[in-house]
């Protein structure tokens, strides 16, 4: 219940309690978009153990003074309470852009809520809670709360499922500590690398000493130290230049032999993260976006960290050791640099929230070009058959402007921002030169000090300049880091069980039970769905397109979990399953395919790689492949491109069903496996496929009725449900669903054959 309130932002608390609600008392509450007349509103609603309680209002967004972030507060505009006690009949309505919830009081319908119909699961979660309260159960019995979606800091919604990153509490200071993170297995060699850039740092602070200073007032002044030592002096210059020489080379070894592998690292934690995750995660992000965070979000860390990092270390050290220095030589000239470099700073400071922002538009419009791009280049067949080359040019035109734009103000503010903090420090330089001529000739200072102090001054000018240009590096980097830290943090959907079942081997026995699954809220894929098949017997399914049955495989494998009710496998429920196991022992030949750049037997092999040549061959012959094969330029040996396009659909198919044959799993899952084939390839197939079904389960699903007339049993999926089973025979005396579709493809058929002979 407190779990609940704790999620409730702020300001509805706030909101709440000025009703005279106690925010504490709150076991559920959901937020949707609209008033009952079907108008733009901000409305919440929260059910207590007594109350169904609707507030309509508006949420009002406004700055703060000094505040970081934008916060928000709510204007109430209407209230009402209804006791639990007087609702009966609470349901949901599903209309076509909106929704509803509605109830009976008093025995007259009514509609208690009116929203879009992205907020219908939200809705049926409250109408569940309403019948556990009302039925004395556990008022959040059988309703599934992701609280993974609540940042537990802030109590804010993250902005994607699975995203455990909240930008409002992600600050520069942890992602700095872990991007240096990345250091902690190269810790030997990042000393090296530190104490290397100290010792350079020095040598380049004590440079002007010898060459001015020195120089000047102890060798080429009568009278001084080492007067007339100019050899030796100039020895000693070269010495300095020699060790500082020296000690680059050796920081730019280590540093070229460490950073590229810390870069690996990171790109090795990003792919592994995304092997991670879910099919779920992958259907709803586009192959641009997620190249740029292996690729390009990975370089920009690289070269901050190649660039950027190391030399900020040996600028920062040089700036400090200098202003000491000068401090040391003249604490009046010391002072009006002082005063001056502040203000430097603070523009350069500001500069970085534009370039900040700037670089993430970058990013984004760059990610739409990438998507671009692969669509152009995976669709080139469609778009030259729909003579679309001109439309798609223009597409990618659009958003090539839109960040060329960025980029030309990103550059107008630095090349006009930075030349005018320049001209700034040079009026400092000036206000120096003039104040320090002034000392040398009262002889408060020597003409060596003097030129030690203007040599200061101008090595303060290459820090100063670095940092304004690692002001841009570094916000790249950051906006770059980011993205891959939400990459590295997200969670995925189907996880490892925490305590797995020890399972010796699989029999095949497979049994659904209430499955009901949706891929998009208020969307239900699967209602309540009940199946059964025997281990080592096949099942056909068939039904209407769309009506769920890849998405019953899907489920079977695990690719994705169940909403609601259980998959079992021998009795075991398919989340309590070794992950590995599970995909080890059942095979998916898909209607969509996909070929890996390779040989033809890499691919197939793919399922087993240590399968020997002769198991490839093998598998081949067994999925009707070996004579297309054979007859390629190289055989087995055969490249084929991304996704297999050098193929037909029928023969990328064939190596697809090799691949399974050769993976030789307890369950064979087959959607769709013969679509894509001639009549006499599919004729070659099912012969195969019907050596291969013994002694395993078998799921067939196809349009193809004929192709399924010797399984053991059918099942029939009309909307998510299953509404006929039994064998052919059974199902053709019913003269339901299943006879209407044999009957239509039958009639079909006729026809075909009728114009053929004419």
């Amino acid at each position: 219940m407190a779990g609940i309130a704790r999620h409730l932002p702020e300001y509805m608390k706030d909101a709440f309690a000025a009703q005279g609600v106690d925010p504490e008392t709150i076991v559920f509450a959901i937020h949707t978009d609209m008033d009952r007349s079907g108008a733009h509103a901000d409305a919440y609603t929260a059910v207590t153990m007594d109350e169904l309680i609707m507030i309509t209002g508006e949420e009002i967004v406004q700055p703060t003074k000094n505040a970081r972030r934008i916060i928000a507060r709510y204007d109430a505009r209407a209230i009402e309470r209804i006791p639990i006690a007087e609702l009966t009949d609470i349901e949901t309505e599903r209309l076509v852009a909106t929704g509803r919830l509605n109830a009976a009081m008093n025995g007259e319908p009514r509609a208690l809520l009116v929203f879009s119909i992205g907020f219908l699961g939200d809705a049926e979660r409250v109408a569940q809670v309403i019948k556990n309260i009302k039925e004395k159960r556990a008022p959040l019995l059988d309703v599934s709360i992701d609280t993974n979606r609540f940042c537990p800091k802030c109590g804010e919604r993250y902005p994607e499922i699975g995203r455990a990153v909240c930008p409002h509490c992600m600050n520069q200071r942890s992602i700095t500590r872990r991007l240096l993170g990345f250091f902690q297995h190269y810790r030997a060699n990042v000393l090296l690398i530190i104490i290397v850039m100290i010792a350079g740092s020095a040598f380049s602070v004590i440079t002007p000493i010898v060459s001015s200073r020195m120089l000047f007032d102890d060798v080429l002044t009568i009278g001084g130290r080492y007067y007339g030592m100019l050899g030796a002096m100039v020895g000693v210059i070269l010495l300095v230049r020699a060790l500082n020489l020296v000690m680059n080379m050796l920081y730019s070894f280590v540093l070229a032999k460490t950073v590229p592998w810390i870069v690996f690292d990171l790109k090795m934690r990003i792919f592994e993260a995304m092997q991670r995750l879910s099919v779920g995660f992958y259907t709803s992000k586009r192959t641009g976006a997620l190249m740029n965070r292996i690729n390009r979000d990975a370089t920009n860390i690289y070269w901050f960290f190649v660039d950027g990092l190391p030399y900020l270390v040996v600028n920062s050290l040089t700036f400090a050791g200098v202003i000491t220095l000068m401090c040391i030589i003249s604490m009046r000239l010391a002072t009006i640099v002082i005063i001056v470099l502040p203000v430097s700073i603070l523009m350069f400071r500001m500069l970085w929230g534009s370039f900040k922002r700037f670089h993430h538009k970058n990013f984004v419009y760059g990610a739409q070009l990438n998507s671009m791009v692969s669509d152009s280049v995976n669709g080139q067949r469609v778009i030259k058959a729909y003579a679309r080359e001109d439309a798609e040019a223009n597409r990618f035109a659009s958003v090539g402007n839109k960040q060329a734009y960025v980029d030309v103000a990103l550059n107008k503010i630095a090349f006009t921002a930075f030349p005018l903090i320049y001209l700034f420090l040079f009026l400092g330089q000036v206000l120096v030169t003039l104040i320090g001529g002034m000392m040398v000739v009262r002889g408060e200072i020597t003409i060596g000090e003097f030129l030690t102090f203007t040599a200061y001054l101008t090595m303060l000018y290459g820090p100063l300049e670095f940092m304004s240009w690692v002001s841009i590096w570094w916000a790249r980097c950051v906006d770059s880091a980011q993205r891959v830290f939400e990459i590295i943090d997200a969670k995925p959907d189907v996880t490892e069980p925490e305590h797995p079942a020890e399972i010796d081997a699989m029999r095949g026995c497979i049994e659904a039970r209430g499955v009901r699954f949706e891929y998009d809220p208020a969307t239900p894929v699967l209602k309540g769905l009940d199946l059964e098949v025997g281990a080592g017997k096949m099942l056909g399914i068939v039904g209407k397109t769309g009506a769920g049955k890849s998405t019953l495989a899907n489920l079977i494998a695990r690719l994705y979990d169940v909403g609601e009710g259980e998959i079992k496998i021998d009795g075991i429920n398919v989340k309590e399953w070794p992950l590995a196991k599970l995909r080890q022992d059942i095979g998916i030949v898909s209607q969509e395919i996909y070929l890996f750049i390779g040989t033809i037997a890499d691919n197939i092999r793919y399922a087993k790689p240590g399968a020997g040549m002769d198991d490839v061959i093998r598998a081949a012959k067994a999925a009707a492949a070996h004579e297309f094969i054979m007859r390629l330029p190289d055989g087995y040996e055969t490249r084929v491109g991304a996704g297999g396009q050098d193929l037909s659909g029928g023969e990328k198919q064939r190596l697809s069903i090799a691949r399974t044959i050769l993976q030789n799993p307890k369950i064979l899952i087959l959607d769709e496996a013969t679509a894509a084939m001639d009549t006499e390839t599919e004729a070659a197939i099912q012969t195969a496929l019907t050596a291969l079904q013994k002694d395993r389960t078998t799921i067939a699903i196809a349009h193809r009725l004929s192709t399924l007339r010797e399984a053991d049993s059918l099942a029939v999926i009309e909307d998510g449900k299953v509404t006929e089973t039994g064998t052919h025979t059974e199902l053709m005396k019913k003269m339901g669903a299943y006879f209407k579709l044999y009957k239509l493809q039958m009639e079909g058929l006729r026809v075909i054959n009728m114009d053929a002979e004419g």
